[in-house]
């Protein structure tokens, strides 16, 4: 009888720990459920994470390479910046080098006026005969042309003569005439009167005296 009820304690003690060891079980798996749920939340939460710091990541990226060429193209527009200032600077300088210069140049002819002008004014008679290059020694008529030693007489004969009236009175035209007198006058046969217009010609003081030796000879000859 007693092994009975032991027997019975036994069994009942096996059916109630059963049973709480399969609640226990289910509750682990309720658990094990849930944690399964959770973990996974975390997961999908943790992969959305890791996809916006990617996506962080790579804009940063962007923004830094943008950021690095735009320094790049900072530094270059800054050494172009430079190499203009250092132009402009060069060019300033050089600038107030010759302004200085020509300060230096106007005070020095301000000076030098201020002092002319506190001078005591000398007036120059200059002369209204443009005197020719002076006549060689062994020049003579005889290198002269009919025609220029003609107008040389004409000349000598009228005292003084306008380049227009000696035209008239060889019958020339005005640019041979004027080609006549140039050389006349270059030579040293003629000066020229420049104080009025038209130039007027005569002939030299010791040309005439040529011409005058020349006339009496003619005569004596005769």
């Amino acid at each position: 009888m007693e092994l009975f009820f032991a027997t019975i304690s036994l069994f009942t003690v096996t059916i109630v720990a059963s049973f709480i060891y399969y609640k226990r079980i289910q509750q682990a798996h309720a658990e094990y459920e849930n944690s399964k749920d959770v973990v996974r939340i975390i997961t999908s939460g943790f992969t959305q994470q890791l996809r916006k710091v990617a996506g962080s990541i790579l804009a940063v990226e962007r923004d830094a390479a943008y950021a690095q060429s735009a320094a790049a193209e900072a530094n270059r527009t800054s050494a172009e910046a430079v190499e203009v200032v250092k132009d402009n600077s060069e060019k300033v300088s050089a600038l107030s080098v010759k302004m200085d210069e020509t300060d230096k140049t106007v005070a020095s002819l301000r000076e030098e006026i201020q002092g002319l002008a506190r001078r005591r004014p000398v007036y120059a008679v200059q002369p209204a005969v443009e005197g020719a290059i002076p006549m060689r020694q062994d020049a003579v008529l005889d290198q002269l042309t009919p025609t220029e030693l003609g107008v040389l007489m004409l000349i000598e004969e009228e005292g003084e003569a306008s380049g227009p009236a000696i035209r008239e009175k060889v019958n020339k035209t005005r640019e041979h005439t004027a080609r006549l007198l140039k050389k006349l006058f270059e030579s040293g046969f003629i000066d020229r009167n420049t104080s009025g217009m038209p130039y007027r010609y005569s002939v030299r003081k010791e040309i005439k005296e040529l011409i005058q030796q020349q006339k009496e000879n003619a005569q004596l000859s005769l």
